[in-house]
């Protein structure tokens, strides 16, 4: 029978030794800003375990910044946790932190552009309805001359009239854009369900009907014992007679 051979992932750059894997390590960090001093602390000195000192919210978040620039320096899970001297539990936690802080932050700017082009396209409208209204007056001046006094005189006169439609046009194109960005755009109004409805009516009425039937029947219950009453009180008078 023949063997399943596991093929492992290989880090995309490979080291001699360890020694020179730390140096890399330490080269990238320095480039990227972080000091000497604050490598080994995150190395040596905090932690957990006796004689570590406790991390605090300063400390995981250069963890954390250490733990992403050594990602984008093409380093493994198990490489980063060598260079930091951390368990690889620890570089895959952080690695999802980063990921969910990377998340947030495209969410946060795909909001702030959402919001830009809603703005934009509000202005735009405000502009083609001013526009169309504007197009809807229009202003005659009509000059006439005055026999009596040898002088001109102008009148000016203000229609309304239909006004450019392209305006409205512009503006409903960006009312769509606008439902679109609001996330609007796929609603459609749900058509009435006329059987459901017709089933209530079916219902409403069966309910009647056994109501009608119900009281009709405590009616002839009713009636019952009277009818005995007299049949009875009128054979007594037979007898007697």
């Amino acid at each position: 029978m023949g063997q399943t051979v596991v093929v492992m992932a290989k880090p995309e750059i490979s080291f001699p030794s360890s020694e020179e894997e730390l140096n890399y390590g330490v080269k990238t960090l320095l480039e990227a800003g972080f000091s000497i001093k604050q490598i080994d602390r995150i190395r040596n000195e905090v932690g957990v375990g006796n004689g570590k000192i406790p991390y605090n919210k300063e400390t995981v978040g250069h963890r954390r910044h250490m733990t992403a620039e050594l990602l984008a320096a093409s380093l493994s899970n198990r490489q980063i946790a060598n260079v930091l001297n951390l368990s690889k539990e620890t570089v895959s936690t952080d690695r999802n932190e980063i990921r969910k802080l990377y998340t947030e932050e495209i969410l946060k700017s795909a909001d702030v552009h959402r919001a830009r082009l809603l703005k934009e396209q509000m202005e735009l409208k405000n502009i083609a309805m001013n526009s169309f209204q504007e197009s809807r007056i229009k202003r005659i001046v009509t000059t006439s001359s005055s026999r009596e006094a040898d002088e001109e005189s102008s009148i000016i006169r203000t229609e309304t009239i239909a006004g450019d439609s392209s305006f409205l046009n512009v503006a409903k194109n960006c009312l769509v854009e606008q439902a679109k960005l609001l996330g609007l755009h796929g609603l459609h109004p749900q058509p009435e369900d006329k059987k459901d409805y017709k089933s209530f009516l079916d219902d409403l009425a069966k309910t009647v009907g056994d109501i009608k039937e119900r009281e009709a029947n405590a009616g002839a219950i009713e009636a019952s014992p009277m009818a005995s009453a007299a049949v009875e009180e009128e054979s007594a008078v037979a007898e007697e007679a």
